[in-house]
């Protein structure tokens, strides 16, 4: 049987994705295999900063586009996120394209299917993400589910407490799920917001690698689904550093901004509710009463760009908000 195909950058296309991510050029390894264990992980470290600093997690092309096909495809991603100003994609689109981003730089990393935790229940296999080995020792490595995912690698460490934005912190746990019959175990991530609150389990994951073949099928819930989220909300959320100002906000920051600071926080677009949290506290909330003030939220934190026919594409829709001016 033929290897399974798997699609690697070139190095034309590394260099469009270390511009989008504002990587500094020194920082720009396009082959990390002859590095040591430690200079490894300082790399990964470095790239997923910058990811999740530069590229967001947003739903925009269910809403905000005619054709509202979230498309998986290697080339149309990288063409999506480095060609389309501000833009990135829920996790089926972020992880995905992160991990043949830095698989072909050389780390030794594959995919992995999660489950997310409701307030009841847990959902199907509809959530996506990298494992990364570095050293003997696995990482999990989360680019694409929001405000509460790991700001760095974690390692696959039972009950290992971890700062994410302090006061926050998050651990990973290995146990049997409740609802299982077997005595299967898998890992969970978990958040709470400071050391006294409880921990609240976001999502778990199993460590059987997920296929090319497999992300067709897993991308349909998130995508179509009548109970997805997704579909009936217009959600947009990327990580912010301390050197960024509250006042002075135009798009992207830049590559010193995100080298200079430590990520303090989180913006976060959820429908018509737009929130900047910063050490566990909203520094700024905002109602967004129009569509004009969202497109508008859009490009002023985010440096996203949306034509007159893709802001069209949700006039009517459940996710629509008011009008505002003419779309023309």
């Amino acid at each position: 049987m033929p290897p399974v195909e798997r699609y690697t950058f070139s190095s034309e296309q590394l260099d469009q994705y270390f511009d989008r991510i504002a990587v500094p050029k020194a920082h720009r390894l396009k082959d990390v295999q002859s590095l040591d264990s430690d200079s490894q992980l300082s790399c990964l470290r470095t790239l997923v900063k910058h990811q999740i600093v530069r590229v967001p997690f947003e739903n925009l092309t269910q809403h905000y586009s005619w054709h509202r096909v979230i498309d998986l495809h290697p080339l149309h991603l990288h063409r999506k996120i480095t060609t389309q100003p501000g833009r990135g994609g829920y996790c089926m689109e972020a992880n995905s394209t992160f991990h043949n981003f830095i698989r072909s730089l050389g780390f030794h990393c594959y995919l992995v299917a999660g489950r997310v935790r409701m307030p009841t229940s847990w959902t199907g296999w509809s959530h996506l993400l990298n494992i990364v080995i570095i050293g003997g020792t696995k990482y999990l490595c989360d680019v694409g589910f929001g405000p509460n995912e790991p700001v760095e690698p974690v390692p696959l460490l039972h009950g290992e407490v971890r700062s994410q934005i302090s006061p926050a912190e998050s651990r990973l746990v290995f146990e049997t799920l409740e609802e299982n019959i077997s005595d299967c175990k898998l890992w969970q991530h978990q958040h709470r917001f400071n050391a006294e609150a409880e921990w609240s389990t976001t999502y778990c994951f199993s460590d059987v690698e997920v296929l090319p073949s497999d992300l067709e099928g897993l991308n349909l819930a998130p995508w179509v689904g009548r109970t997805s989220h997704f579909t009936q909300k217009v959600i947009c959320v990327r990580f912010t550093t301390e050197d960024e100002s509250t006042d002075n906000v135009g798009g992207l920051p830049n590559t010193e901004t995100i080298e200079g600071g430590e990520i303090d926080g989180q913006l976060i677009l959820n429908q018509d509710n737009l929130k900047w949290r910063r050490r566990g506290k909203n520094v700024l909330e905002v109602e967004l009463k129009s569509e004009d003030d969202r497109v508008k939220a859009l490009r002023k934190y985010w440096g996203i760009e949306l034509d007159v026919e893709d802001r069209r594409a949700i006039v009517g829709t459940v996710s629509a908000l008011e009008s505002g001016s003419p779309i023309v």
